[in-house]
């Protein structure tokens, strides 16, 4: 059983929870409805969070599953980008390459979008099993990304950097590194991403008590609670269980949920009680859009003249 310390009403704890919208390799595998997924934790997570939280896309995913996304509550959910599929390793490419990828994902995740009533600005970067180089973070600056969630506490870091756990300025760069929390288990860090802690062979019971674990240790403390989350993991079965049970146990000690961005403007301005004021949701949608309904950027020439721009994806 893991065990955390003591809850402080005075000084909540911050949670910023990044969804990795993770889809097959290919667009033309449609054997996983990867809407429902996302949609079974949006359900839950919107109305309890007040719909501050980061989703992270990859190109195809952007792509697969656009009109889902534009259905979600516009303008309350922070988009980041990831690519151009799900696994995939960008250190094994170019940096001409990459940086060709992240501006087509970045082009495709701004389309989801209903034109004329939101828009959406891509800021934050996550790669997929967090890997990446000089070459990756090159690009990043070439793009004008605000920030990168490809590090882990105390685990991998920027130099210099192995006790942040707050958002950092990585050195010659433009970009922020926003550490995911780790929590000690048998004297290891171990990242709080549901990914790697399902690779473990670790239950649902064993993610809740980690989750609670470590939202315990930072309660009343100057440390934010990062979590990565994938929908393929935490969208279905007993790991989105173990999230709704976490999500519960947070709001009901007055937990504050922010967006990545906003995690990064504290970080900015050194305030880190002043949490962003959240936006309200008025979304009533219960189900995800269908992928047979008609596209919502039909009729904006805009969107059509950048959905032709990005109508490559490499698959593997």
């Amino acid at each position: 059983m893991v065990t955390g310390g003591s809850l402080s009403a005075e000084n909540p704890a911050i949670v910023n929870l990044l969804v990795d919208h993770d889809t097959p390799s290919s667009i033309q595998d449609t054997s996983v409805d990867t809407s429902q997924l996302l949609w079974n934790m949006y359900n839950f997570m919107a109305p309890a969070t007040n719909a501050t939280w980061t989703i992270i896309l990859t190109e195809n995913a952007a792509r697969v599953d656009r009109n889902t996304l534009v259905s979600m509550n516009p303008g309350t959910i922070e988009y980041g980008i990831s690519g151009n599929h799900s696994g995939e390793k960008m250190s094994t490419i170019s940096y001409a390459q990459q940086k060709t990828e992240l501006e087509n994902a970045k082009k495709r995740a701004e389309l989801c979008k209903i034109c004329g009533v939101n828009e959406v600005i891509v800021k934050g970067f996550m790669p997929q099993l967090y890997d990446q180089n000089k070459d990756t973070y090159k690009a990043l600056d070439d793009l004008g990304i605000v920030y990168d969630a490809g590090f882990k506490a105390g685990v991998l870091y920027a130099p210099g950097h192995e006790n942040d756990v707050w958002p950092y300025k990585v050195e010659n760069h433009n970009f922020y590194a926003v550490p995911i929390s780790t929590y000690t288990l048998s004297g290891e860090k171990v990242a709080l991403d549901d990914r790697e802690i399902k690779e473990k062979g670790m239950s649902s019971s064993q993610w809740y008590d980690m989750l609670k674990g470590k939202f315990d240790e930072v309660s009343g403390k100057d440390e934010p609670m990062v979590i990565s989350l994938h929908s393929s993991i935490s969208g279905t079965g007993d790991y989105l269980d173990a999230l709704k049970q976490f999500i519960k146990y947070a709001v009901s000690n007055k937990a504050s949920f922010v967006k990545t961005s906003d995690l990064i403007d504290m970080s900015i301005t050194g305030n880190h009680s002043k949490v962003p004021s959240s936006p309200v949701v008025s979304n009533t949608n219960t189900q995800p859009v269908s992928k047979s309904e008609q596209n919502v950027t039909s009729g904006c020439p805009e969107c059509e003249k950048m959905q032709n721009i990005t109508a490559k994806v490499i698959t593997v």
